[in-house]
């Protein structure tokens, strides 16, 4: 992740992984990304994602 706020370390997926809505809010949110930029900012963010399907995803809008 990069920001103005600073630079992460770089987040893999492994090769094979099936990404759908709930490795994205598990994983790749929970466990990396949220964590992450909370690091940098705190707990009030804007986090932008595009219209992919497990972006947009009833159970990710609801988590996020």
């Amino acid at each position: 992740m990069v920001s103005k706020l600073g630079v992460t370390q770089l987040m893999f997926v492994d090769p094979g992984v099936k990404i759908d809505g709930a490795y994205y809010r598990n994983v790749l949110l929970c466990q990396q990304l949220l964590p992450a930029i909370r690091h940098f900012s705190g707990e009030f963010f804007i986090f932008q994602q595009d219209s992919a399907p497990t972006h947009r995803a009833r159970d990710t809008i609801n988590l996020l």
